[in-house]
This record gives C-alpha cells, sequence and structure tokens, in this order.
C-alpha cells in the first residue's frame, strides 16, 4: 500500500467533519454534513432533492465491530423528513432506512460492502394522529356523501433491501462511492405503484471529503 492515502469513506474521525455529495435514483441530489462523534461514530445532517420532493433529516453510521483490519461490519441510517408530498395530497412523509453491512478493504485502498436494510416510509398523520385515516372517512368538501377512506397500506410502507457497493480513495482527503440497493418485497423486487414507484431501486453515485 506503499504510501498511497487510505481516506476512509465512511466516517470522518473524531472531532472532524465530512461533507458528501450524492445523485442517482431516486434523488436527483442530496448532500450532507457529518461529525465523528467518536472512531467510530458520526452523526451527519441531510438535504437533499428527488424529481418531485425535497427532504431533509439525520444520518446516523457506526462501525458496530471489526474483525480484524481489513473487515468491519456497519450500520447506517437515515432518518427523512418530506415536508410536503406533492404526489399525496401535499402530506408531510417521514422515512428511515437502517441498513448493516459487511465492508471489506481491498489491497489498494478500495472497498466493497454488501448489506441488508428495511425502508420504512410513512404519512406522519398516520403516526402521530391516530385513527386519522380510518373509520368513516373523509368527508367530500363540497359536503356531499364521505369519500373512500384511505386504506393502512396508502399510508405506511415497509421494504427490505440487499445493497451492495464500492468506494475508492481518490485522495488523503476526497473518496468516490457508488452503491446499489434493490428494494423488495420479501424475495421479490417492489411492485411500481404506491412509493418508490419510480423505480424499484435506491442507486447512489457521489463524493465524500473529510476535513
Amino acid at each position: 500500500e506503499s504510501g498511497k492515502s487510505q481516506h476512509d469513506y465512511l466516517l470522518p474521525s473524531k472531532g472532524k467533519s465530512m461533507i458528501e455529495f450524492y445523485s442517482g435514483i431516486p434523488y436527483v441530489a442530496l448532500g450532507q454534513y457529518g461529525y465523528g462523534l467518536s472512531k467510530r461514530v458520526s452523526l451527519g445532517i441531510i438535504y437533499g432533492y428527488t424529481p418531485f420532493e425535497k427532504g431533509y433529516g439525520l444520518r446516523l453510521k457506526a462501525v458496530i465491530a471489526q474483525p480484524s483490519a481489513s473487515f468491519r461490519i456497519n450500520v447506517k441510517s437515515p432518518f427523512i423528513y418530506y415536508p410536503g408530498m406533492k404526489k399525496d395530497d401535499g402530506e408531510p412523509w417521514v422515512l428511515a432506512w437502517p441498513t448493516l453491512n459487511g465492508d471489506l478493504k481491498l489491497k489498494n485502498g478500495a472497498r466493497v460492502w454488501a448489506g441488508v436494510g428495511l425502508i420504512g416510509a410513512a404519512c406522519v398523520d398516520y403516526l402521530f394522529e391516530s385513527g386519522g385515516h380510518e373509520g368513516e372517512g373523509e368527508h367530500d368538501p363540497n359536503g356531499t356523501d364521505p369519500m373512500p377512506p384511505k386504506g393502512e397500506e396508502d399510508m405506511f410502507s415497509l421494504f427490505n433491501t440487499f445493497q451492495f457497493g464500492y468506494s475508492k480513495p481518490l485522495s488523503d482527503k476526497w473518496s468516490f462511492i457508488a452503491e446499489v440497493a434493490p428494494v423488495m418485497e420479501g424475495l421479490k423486487l417492489k411492485s411500481p405503484n404506491g412509493f418508490l414507484d419510480t423505480a424499484p431501486i435506491i442507486v447512489t453515485l457521489g463524493l465524500s471529503c473529510s476535513f
């Protein structure tokens, strides 16, 4: 490895910062600032856009085990708030995507990883206003018969993912990152309806920089 930089795409050092810039599917632009709480844990803030929505929130990253110098197990979890989903009557939604990954460092400093995750997305009203979308239904604003109630499946979604990725240090401060995560319903790809209806896959391409 003779003097080549070994920038870590995942975490900044304790007391240091990291910025990340991404594009892909479903979001077209996403930025993150993270701070190293320890040598194994960082917390960041996220802001980004999909073709239809904007969202912001927090992202936690942590190395939970490191059996060897070249292999580690990490968790990553963004928590994102969408203030007004245009495709869902302007209602706010929240999303969480915790993942567990096995991460292997190669001899050239690059890293490859694979793991599993869960995506949970829910309407804020569904989470905090019990019964707000159930029962007798919503009333037509024109004063006629009640509108059909929204089903629970319309207000909450849960999927699983299998993700795999690659990173390569570009210098002592920068890394390139690529990750692909099919969105699944059990062992089959998610149907093209409802949440993430544009494509049943999450693709991430970007750069991270530590300072």
